[in-house]
């Protein structure tokens, strides 16, 4: 991909992030929207344009080409090793989750019991992993790509199995912002299928609105977590009760 193409794919995303569309580009330009989408399509935005779209996102050009160069460094997964360095230190795995959720240096020490030299020298194991860039000011850089995901059944799922199932389930799911759904029935392989396929979309869409989210102000965003699981199964209770035992394997 060229430099300008890598450029113009660094401004989409950094107005979708920031909640603008074409035709907002299009209202602070004093031109068609149809004139806007042309241009990004083609690739084919003058330095003077491109000036004034950074001044509607409040960046200055050197700030996208950073986002561009720091887009090209981010990862899609750890290493098992990694993980397990990250499990291994239970600060250590909180302050990754703070980075990933776009906390801020000061909100971490406002909101956990961490000593400034402590939490930098937590960060700087970060950075060592490959997760952040920590700049001058303490200012953290997420190295994360919107599409990372753990490795399966790996260190940092099988923490969380371990460690917060129980907890997460010990609960009515009755109170604001909790949603619990349990649905039964006799499904085809390819309705299976299809469900899955509907749940990656879900999940993608909670990733998206997450990242989204990021510039909302801190006391307007709520940790959350979603868990979704779907397999071919019966109650034990149920199953005991067969006069001959289910050998019905899904395939």
């Amino acid at each position: 991909m060229s430099q300008s193409s890598q450029i113009i794919l660094t401004l989409k995303k950094t107005l979708k992030a920031k909640g603008f569309k074409y035709i907002d580009v299009a209202k602070h330009l004093s031109v068609s929207e149809s004139s806007i989408k042309r241009q990004f399509t083609q690739g084919d935005i003058s330095l003077n344009r491109l000036e004034k779209i950074c001044d509607l996102l409040d960046l200055e050009i050197s700030d996208l080409l950073e986002l561009m160069h720091l887009e090209n460094m981010q990862i899609e997964q750890l290493t098992i090793a990694q993980e397990r360095k990250i499990v291994s230190d239970t600060k250590l795995m909180l302050l990754t989750v703070c980075v990933l959720n776009n906390l801020s240096f000061d909100k971490i020490f406002e909101i956990y019991n961490f000593e400034k030299p402590d939490l930098i020298k937590l960060l700087l194991q970060l950075e060592k992993l490959n997760l952040i860039i920590l700049k001058p000011d303490n200012k953290i850089k997420t190295l994360i790509s919107r599409t990372f995901q753990w490795q399966k059944n790996g260190p940092i799922q099988t923490y969380f199995e371990n460690h917060i199932h129980d907890d997460f389930f010990n609960c009515q799911f009755t109170q604001a912002g909790e949603l619990r759904i349990v649905i039964n029935g006799m499904l085809s392989k390819s309705s299976n299928q299809t469900i899955h396929k509907k749940i990656q979309q879900l999940s993608q869409s909670f990733s998206d609105l997450a990242y989204k989210d990021q510039n909302i102000g801190f006391n307007r965003r709520y940790g959350s977590t979603m868990v979704i699981a779907m397999r071919p199964w019966e109650l034990a209770e149920f199953d005991k009760y067969r006069r001959e035992r289910n050998y019905k394997v899904f395939v």
